[in-house]
């Protein structure tokens, strides 16, 4: 005797297929490391500089240039908002096995928002929640 396969049980093993299948796609899109397509890069910068933020090893804060000259600095007296950011990105760096220092990008998009876009971790902080001004010196920086 032969016994049929019945499709009682079809909804649950439909869920778990899709479930499955779900789980493959993500599985397979991260791997590849790709990015949606609906995320754009650079389509609203307004205007954009490249910085390095360094704390050095007595504690002072610097905002240099992309050639290394000294545009901003706070002594560790004067530790204020740019220290903050400094070690936010220090932080996050170290969060993804990262251990260099490296240049940043200070941003304006066409909203007159703010951001700082760290490429090694491809994080990009938006500096409007901290009030205009924590982040006078970084708009300077753009004049």
């Amino acid at each position: 005797m032969t016994k049929r396969f019945t499709f009682n049980s079809s909804l649950p093993l439909f869920i778990i297929l899709t479930l499955v299948l779900l789980i493959a796609f993500v599985a397979v899109f991260r791997f590849s490391d790709s990015n949606p397509y609906s995320i754009p890069k650079k389509l609203d910068i307004k205007a954009e500089r490249e910085i390095l933020l360094k704390i050095e090893e007595n504690g002072e804060t610097l905002i240099l240039d992309d050639v290394g000259n000294v545009l901003v600095s706070y002594s560790k007296e004067q530790e204020n908002f740019v220290s903050t950011v400094t070690k936010v990105l220090e932080r996050d760096r170290l969060k993804v096995g990262k251990f260099e220092n490296s240049n940043v990008f200070l941003r304006l998009n066409e909203n007159d928002r703010l951001s700082i876009f760290d490429p090694q971790t491809e994080r990009e902080i938006d500096l409007a929640g901290f009030g205009d001004g924590n982040i006078q010196v970084f708009f300077n920086l753009l004049q």
